[in-house]
This record gives structure tokens, C-alpha cells and sequence, in this order.
């Protein structure tokens, strides 16, 4: 029995690669019936999953493999099948009642434009074009569409409203229609409408972008499985980054936005990996960036930049082994790309990643260019291994270096945070000060200082008396930290858990102090406070 199964599992195996090395192919092409295109028409191939109806104009697209032996139209219940194992052309046409298919120069096809056209006095197109023009501008899309089509198909470099209006008949059309198969047919129209607008008008990457958004945003109102909308889907991200592919720099904001939650989705659906997305995720961001250095087009991506990082937040495809993965091998490719070691370590510390890449790629970048942000981080990056020592050495280099005040202030702040924590208390309390006298609204610092104090009053001396009164000073930062409104609720719990362990009133008069007067603490600390009395 085992050897049976196995045999079986070997066959199962050698006919699977064997599929797998199947070449794809795509065939296009029109159907006609009695001279004219055929809409409606069942489209599929044999070893195919794929499957189309043909648009109003005839014509249809399908995925076949070179093993594929044949192409099969239905209409209603007539079905014809054509032999295509001998047939390597991309293109095939078929006529459903055998009569002449008609070639382009019989379909008349006129290559001029509108102002060409009526400097010629060309009535046939002066007349089909005024009839559908009025007939749409009625909303009468149905009495419409047969002059519009006559135009469409003989006068398509024209103009470019026959194309709009074209799309905006049959979204009408799809709406109002109540099959799935039905609306996908017009679906599919829309989308060689467009093909054909960039055919002849050209402006393929602004036109593939709104390609795009039609086809991604009507796709997820059908009803259609999720394997189905999973290859809808991969058709619609296609469009969107031919369009990125196609436009650059001067892609639609809008766009980018929506390829990439196309591909967050694929990702969600197991049909994308984490390093696709994250590809992706480059990919437009490099766009994004150049877009923000350019006046006509920075409000738009200012716009867009937080939804691209919302998205691949929220995406999951954050994995510090994906990212291991995708950087390291572009890393390797160009070691010396400053931008790219930047843009690297920014994604990799904002999803807290901890391993051997970021250290090379954070000491290449210190090598290559050592600015105030690779020392910072060197410094996460030796705090992460414990290397307090290192991590100390390239804060100083960060908060020496820079120049933004705002970033200043967070290295001296965080180099404080870490004396703190080290309990190196002086050196703590001193970075903190520095924090403050490079942005005096740091009201983290302020607290900071006063947390040191709190902890100095353990060692200070060892007369009661003395330790509680270090308690008024860290009190005074605590205060100062309450000034400020994002400080302030944790300030002020901390002036009445600290306010417990001021001397009394009994203590202070027998010190012969009073409340309110001045009050030196010595030590490292050198400081003057208020005397208080614990109420």
C-alpha cells in the first residue's frame, strides 16, 4: 500500500512540474456575427481558468497555456470550438456564422481629428457625432450608444470625449445591470475603452492610473468569489503600477495611494509576500519623496504620505525577517547608497528589528557619512546590545553634531534617560539641563531632572532630615514640568506622592528654617530650593 502511495505521490508530483512549466500566453481578438461585432459571447480555453465575455465591440482577452488545444465561444446554447494548437499568433479573430471578417481598411477607420473633420465637412461624423452627443448630454445613454459606437469605431482619434463619455455610458450600464457575469462584461468594455483612448491618444500613464481606479473600485462591488477577486485584483494592481511605471515622478498622488493598498490586500489574501509589499511600499515612496521637493506637486503628497504610511503600518508586512531579507540583498548590490542605508534603517527601527543588518548598515552609514543621524543610530543600535559604553559615545557625537534644535534636544534627552537609568545621576541630571537649554518646552526633561532628585535623596546624607529636603527641589521641576499641557497630569501626581515627604512644621522650627525662604542643597547636586512644610 505504502508503495502504491508513494508511487501515486511521485506521479501527482511530475505532473505538477510539468504544469508549472506551462508558458502563459495571451490571445485577443474580435467575434463577429453576420459582419458585425459580436458582444456577449462566452469566451474559454481549454487547461485555462480564465473565461470573458466579449465587450459591445466584439472583442475579448483570455490566458491560454502552450498546451492549450482549443478556444470555445458560447452563444446562448451554440457553443464552437477552434483548434489552436497549430495557431501561435497572439490575435484571433472568429466569425460565429462563417462570413467574412472584415479587415481594417473595410471598417473605414479614419485617423483625423474633430477640428480635421469638420474643416473636411465629413457629415457622416458631423451627424453621428451631434445625434449621441445630444442624446448622452440627455442622459438617454441607451438611444445614444449606437451613434456613439459608429464614432468610437470609425473616428477614434477625434476627440477625447467620445472616450469619456463612452466610459461614463457603460458605468451606467453596469449599475443598472442585475447579473455578475453582465456587469463584469461591461466592466471589461470600460477597460478597452481606455486601452483604446491610450491607443490613440496617448498620455498612457495619467490614463492607466484612472484605468486603474475604475477597475479596483468597481471590482469589489460584484459578487464574485474570492478566488475570482483575488485575480481581479492582481489585473487591477497591473494597471496601477504600469501607470506608476509609465508616469514617474509625475504620478497621481491618488494612484500610488491605491497600488499600494492593492498590494497590502494581495498580501492579506496570501497572494503577495512581505518583500512585495515592502518593494512596493520603496517603490512609491521614492516617488513620494521627489514629489515633496517640487512646489506644484508637494501638497498632494503631503496628502498622501501619511495614508502610504497608515497602510503599510496596518499591513503586517513590517517582518523584520522580510525586511532582513529585501535589504540585505540590495544592500549588497550597492553598499555606498547613502539614501538607500537611510531610508533602511528608518523602517527597520520603526519596526524595532534587532540584528546584525542594522548594525551594518548603521556603522556604513556613519562611515560613509557620519552626521548627526547615524550617530544616533549607532547609539540605538549599541543600546539595543547593551553596550552602554558605545551607546553613550555616539550619543554625544549626535547631540554635538546636530543642528535641527528638535532633534538635539531628543539625543540629549535620551542620553539622559539612559544615565538615569544606569543610575549615573549627575550625568543624567546635566543632559537633562542641556535638553532644556536647547528647547526650554521639554517638558519631559523637567521631569527627567526631577526623578534624578528623587533618587539622590537616598544617598544624599545620613540625616533624615536633610535627604526629605531634596524632595522640595525635585518638587520645584516637577512643578515646572506642569506647566506644560502634555506634562501636566503626571506632574502634578507626582508633586502630591512627593509632597508627602517634606519635613513637618515641628522639623522646620527646630532647624530653625521657615517656609518661604531660600534653601541650598550641596553636593553634586548645587542647587537653591524653597523651604516647605508638609501640609
Amino acid at each position: 500500500m505504502k508503495a502504491i502511495t508513494k508511487h501515486i505521490g511521485l506521479t501527482f508530483l511530475m505532473v505538477f512540474l510539468v504544469a508549472a512549466t506551462f508558458a502563459q500566453r495571451k490571445i485577443t481578438g474580435t467575434i463577429y456575427n453576420n459582419g458585425e461585432p459580436a458582444a456577449g459571447i462566452l469566451v474559454e480555453a481549454h487547461r485555462s481558468n480564465d473565461s470573458y465575455y466579449t465587450s459591445f465591440d466584439g472583442q475579448y482577452e483570455i490566458e491560454v497555456s502552450d498546451k492549450s488545444k482549443w478556444i470555445r465561444f458560447t452563444c446562448l446554447d451554440e457553443s464552437t470550438r477552434i483548434d489552436i494548437r497549430e495557431n501561435t499568433s497572439d490575435v484571433i479573430n472568429y466569425s460565429l456564422d462563417g462570413s467574412e471578417i472584415p479587415s481594417d481598411e473595410e471598417a473605414g477607420v479614419v485617423l483625423k481629428t474633430i477640428e480635421e473633420l469638420q474643416k473636411d465637412g465629413d457629415s457622416e461624423f458631423l451627424n453621428d457625432y451631434s445625434l449621441y452627443h445630444e442624446f448622452h448630454k440627455q442622459g438617454d445613454f441607451k438611444s445614444a450608444l449606437p451613434y456613439w459606437r459608429i464614432v468610437y469605431k470609425t473616428y477614434p482619434k477625434s476627440t477625447a470625449q467620445i472616450y469619456r463619455d463612452g466610459i461614463s455610458m457603460m458605468k451606467q450600464f453596469m449599475n443598472d445591470a442585475l447579473g455578475t457575469d453582465t456587469k463584469k462584461a461591461y466592466l471589461d468594455t470600460m477597460m478597452l475603452i481606455y486601452d483604446k483612448r491610450m491607443k490613440y491618444m496617448d498620455n498612457v500613464g495619467e490614463l492607466m492610473g484612472r484605468k486603474a481606479a475604475d477597475y479596483l473600485e468597481n471590482i469589489l462591488t460584484l459578487d464574485i468569489s474570492e478566488y475570482e477577486l483575488a485575480d481581479d485584483l492582481k489585473r487591477g494592481y497591473e494597471f496601477a503600477e504600469k501607470s506608476i511605471e509609465e508616469s514617474g515622478k509625475n504620478s497621481e498622488p491618488a494612484v500610488i495611494v491605491l497600488f499600494l493598498q492593492t498590494s497590502r490586500k494581495l498580501y492579506s489574501m496570501d497572494e503577495f509576500n512581505a518583500e512585495t509589499v515592502l518593494e512596493d511600499y520603496e517603490k512609491v515612496m521614492e516617488i513620494i519623496e521627489q514629489q515633496l521637493k517640487d512646489k506644484d506637486t508637494q501638497e498632494k503628497a503631503n496628502q498622501a504620505l501619511p495614508l502610504l504610511e497608515q497602510i503599510i503600518e496596518g499591513s503586517g508586512a513590517m517582518d523584520c525577517n522580510a525586511m532582513n531579507k529585501l535589504y540585505s540583498a540590495k544592500y549588497n548590490e550597492n553598499p555606498n547608497d547613502i539614501d538607500f542605508i537611510k531610508k533602511a534603517l528608518r523602517s527597520l527601527n520603526r519596526s524595532n528589528c534587532d540584528n546584525k543588518l542594522v548594525v551594518t548598515l548603521s556603522e556604513k552609514l556613519y562611515d560613509l557619512e557620519p552626521s548627526a543621524e547615524a550617530a544616533f543610530n549607532m547609539a540605538r543600535t549599541f543600546l539595543k546590545k547593551d553596550n552602554y559604553k558605545k551607546t553613550f559615545e555616539y550619543y554625544e557625537k549626535a547631540y554635538t553634531s546636530a543642528t535641527d534644535k528638535d532633534k538635539k534636544a531628543m539625543y540629549y534627552y535620551e542620553a539622559a534617560g539612559l544615565a538615569l537609568q544606569q543610575n549615573m545621576l549627575e550625568k543624567a541630571r546635566d543632559l537633562a539641563k542641556m535638553t532644556i537649554s536647547t528647547k526650554s518646552d521639554y517638558c519631559e526633561a523637567y521631569m527627567l531632572i526631577g526623578e534624578v532628585y528623587v533618587q539622590a535623596s537616598k544617598d544624599y546624607s545620613d540625616d533624615s532630615f536633610e535627604r526629605s529636603t531634596v524632595f522640595w527641589l525635585a518638587t520645584d521641576y516637577f512643578e515646572k514640568a506642569a506647566r506644560y499641557n502634555n506634562c501636566k497630569v503626571e506632574a502634578q501626581n507626582k508633586i502630591e506622592n512627593y509632597s508627602r515627604y517634606f519635613p513637618n512644621k515641628e522639623e522646620v522650627f527646630y532647624r530653625t528654617l521657615e517656609a518661604g525662604k531660600n534653601y541650598y542643597i550641596g553636593s553634586w547636586i548645587n542647587e537653591t530650593t524653597k523651604v516647605r512644610e508638609k501640609q
